[in-house]
């Protein structure tokens, strides 16, 4: 009853904000946080998906026009930016997903179908079979980034998953199937955290070693990145139904909760030097709370529970407390 009444509270919070953003971003997309306001941009930035996402999300609970109307909006913005490559890498999945697959299955529309399929063969195309990894950022084979993969692209795999299963074709789920199985040996450790980036020899597909970009340090923890470890792991299992995701997911999940400050709200890094800036990262307990409950229907009674309680806890300190 208390999750029910978590659940229709923040449904509630987040369908009142996304209806006065509607308005307020135009056609426009969000980037980032200024005081209580968002800068605004075109659709440029590997976030702007996002909104479209929570449009298709609004208008699926509420089957309101308004929200389908605006989201609907947005596609030729998607289209324009695919056919002119505009900042494209590998969070092609994050954008195609939220906005051109959405779409597609929320109104049957062929134009946002062959959208989204269009973008998963680009997506496809980043794959280098020396080392078995999508590659990250930059142009295929490019001298500084060609080498490297970063946790958060596991979040983009459905949208090669979906590929398979609309097309037949076996290539999209064996590019991300290779892609998640790269990430569970090199990314993650032992004790279940998780590297921000890894890179490999290009030529030779040889482990070169971790790298942060946005964490504290190359051997530390950057939250946002382990909670897209979660989640990332419980959607490649949601797909593939193997147990070696399941696993990695919830040792990730096991982690990240172990590694939460007193007050139950992650710092943007886990592990963080006492001289350290210490900010606070709500968006990775959201994540990662999103991805405990995607686990939760894989494994036994006592650990779905427990994963329930503990995604209900970092919600409700994220967004109540």
């Amino acid at each position: 009853m208390q999750e029910q009444s978590l659940f229709k509270r923040t449904q509630r919070m987040a369908l009142d904000r996304i209806l006065r953003n509607i308005e307020i971003f135009g056609d426009q997309f969000p980037h980032f946080g200024e005081g209580s306001h968002f800068s605004l941009s075109e659709n440029t930035h590997w976030m702007t998906s996002f909104w479209t996402g929570q449009l298709w999300l609004a208008y699926a609970l509420t089957d309101d026009a308004v929200f389908r109307e605006a989201a609907e909006a947005h596609l030729a913005s998607f289209q324009t930016r695919l056919e002119q490559n505009v900042n494209l890498d590998h969070d092609l999945g994050f954008l195609y997903t939220l906005s051109a697959r959405a779409q597609w299955q929320l109104t049957g529309s062929q134009e946002a179908r062959e959208l989204a399929l269009r973008a998963a063969s680009e997506l496809a195309n980043r794959f280098r079979p020396h080392g078995n990894y999508i590659q990250a950022w930059g142009p295929v084979g490019d001298t500084e980034e060609g080498g490297r993969l970063i946790i958060d692209c596991m979040m983009n795999l459905p949208l090669l998953f979906w590929a398979t299963c609309e097309t037949g074709n076996e290539r999209f789920a064996e590019v991300a199937r290779e892609h998640a199985v790269t990430t569970s040996e090199f990314l993650m450790r032992p004790d279940g955290s998780s590297y921000h980036t890894f890179f490999f020899d290009q030529a030779t597909g040889k482990p070169i070693g971790p790298r942060t970009h946005q964490g504290y340090a190359d051997d530390s923890l950057w939250a946002r990145g382990q909670s897209w470890a979660i989640y990332g792991f419980a959607l490649a299992a949601d797909w593939t139904g193997e147990d070696r995701f399941i696993e990695m997911s919830a040792k990730a999940a096991a982690r990240f909760m172990a590694e939460l400050p007193a007050d139950g709200i992650p710092l943007w890094d886990l592990r963080l030097s006492p001289d350290a800036e210490h900010w606070r990262d709500s968006s990775a307990s959201v994540i990662a709370a999103n991805g405990m409950y995607r686990l939760a229907k894989f494994v036994d009674q006592e650990r779905a529970s427990q994963l329930c309680a503990d995604a209900e806890k970092l919600v409700t300190i994220a967004l109540w407390k």
